[in-house]
């Protein structure tokens, strides 16, 4: 049976933007069209997490990629292209 895995970390923000900072978040959030301030910040951490883990995957997959040609290389098999 399998069980179900309960996260229960809890990490406190508490955050003053002031001046430019300020500025900055507010064009932000308006641009995204969130009202809540917590909001932004959570978007904005689920855009950039998202981004991490394509990338990984895409570095993952290009180095599957490079093994497979040098493995092709090392057994003569591989001619370049160019």
């Amino acid at each position: 049976m399998a069980q179900k895995m309960i996260l229960q970390n809890k990490i406190p923000i508490r955050i003053n933007f002031e001046d430019t900072e300020a500025k900055k978040f507010e064009v932000v959030k308006r641009y995204m069209g969130l009202k809540q301030n917590t909001e932004v910040i959570r978007v904005l951490i689920s855009e950039k997490y998202n981004e991490i883990i394509i990338l990984e995957e895409k570095r993952h997959l290009q180095r599957i990629r490079e093994a497979e040609a040098l493995e092709w290389l090392e057994n003569g098999e591989y001619k370049c292209p160019m």
